[in-house]
């Protein structure tokens, strides 16, 4: 999950122990949340399209 940015502010978010954290804005998302995303179609995987972006 290296490159996470985060959509709302452009902030690159920060391995945790149990998820994710914005530098920017500290907004914090769970790995199951992420998860989540991905099966929805919220999410894209960095291999398929460069960077990984956040739609929530």
């Amino acid at each position: 999950m290296s490159n996470l940015v985060h959509k709302t502010d452009g902030g690159f978010m920060e391995k945790m122990d149990n998820g994710v954290k914005c530098q920017k804005c500290g907004y914090f998302l769970k790995t199951s949340e992420i998860t989540a995303a991905y099966l929805y179609g919220k999410i894209l995987l960095p291999f398929n399209s460069g960077q990984c972006k956040m739609n929530m």
